[in-house]
C-alpha cells in the first residue's frame, strides 16, 4: 500500500517550515552575538524570531488547507469515478413492450400484461442509433425499421446520469 501523495506533500511542507524556522533562529542569534560583542559594522535590524514563526504558521496553515482541499476532491472525484461504472442488477431491467408510435427519434412504448407495474404505463424515449443497438433475430436495424404495433424486448439501463434505453430487440410475430 502506497502512501498517500498528500500526506507526503504535508510531511515536506512541515520539513521546509521547521527547516526555516531554524536556520532563521540560527541566523537571528548570529546577529544578535555580533551586535553584542560590539561590532562596528552597521547591520540592518532583523525581525524578531516570534514574528517570523507567527507569518510561518500561517503560510504553513495555508499551505495545508489548500494541501488538504485538493487532497480531497481528487480523492472524491476518484470515487466518484470508480463508482459510476459498477452496476447493481437493479440497474438492467429488460422487459416486453409494444412500439405505440415511432417520430423522427422518439419512441412510445406501452409495456405488456406480464411486466411488472412499473413497466406497464406507456413510456417514451429518445433513441440514437450510435448508442442504442436494435436487433432482429441477430442482425441490426435502425429504428426506420420498426413499425407501429411490433412487439420488442427493451432493455434499460440506469446509472449516475439516468435510466437510457440500451438495446432493442425486434420479436418475431408467432
Amino acid at each position: 500500500m502506497s502512501i498517500p501523495i498528500y500526506i507526503i506533500a504535508t510531511c515536506i511542507v512541515l520539513f521546509i517550515f521547521i527547516v526555516t524556522v531554524t536556520l532563521y533562529f540560527q541566523a537571528y542569534k548570529r546577529h544578535i552575538n555580533q551586535a553584542l560583542h560590539g561590532n562596528s559594522r552597521t547591520r540592518s535590524p532583523m525581525v524578531p524570531p516570534y514574528k517570523i514563526t507567527v507569518i510561518l504558521s500561517i503560510v504553513l496553515l495555508l499551505i495545508s488547507v489548500l494541501i488538504s482541499y485538493f487532497a480531497g476532491y481528487t480523492n472524491a472525484y476518484k470515487a466518484y469515478e470508480e463508482d459510476t461504472w459498477i452496476l447493481a442488477p437493479s440497474d438492467i431491467q429488460t422487459f416486453h413492450a409494444e412500439i405505440q408510435g415511432i417520430e423522427e427519434n422518439r419512441i412510445t412504448i406501452k409495456g405488456n400484461s406480464f411486466n411488472d407495474e412499473t413497466n406497464q404505463t406507456l413510456m417514451e424515449y429518445e433513441i440514437f442509433d450510435e448508442q442504442v443497438s436494435i436487433y432482429k433475430q441477430d442482425q441490426i436495424i435502425s429504428l426506420s425499421d420498426l413499425s407501429k404495433g411490433d412487439l420488442i424486448l427493451i432493455t434499460l439501463l440506469t446509472n449516475r446520469s439516468g435510466t437510457d434505453v440500451f438495446k432493442i430487440q425486434l420479436l418475431e410475430d408467432k
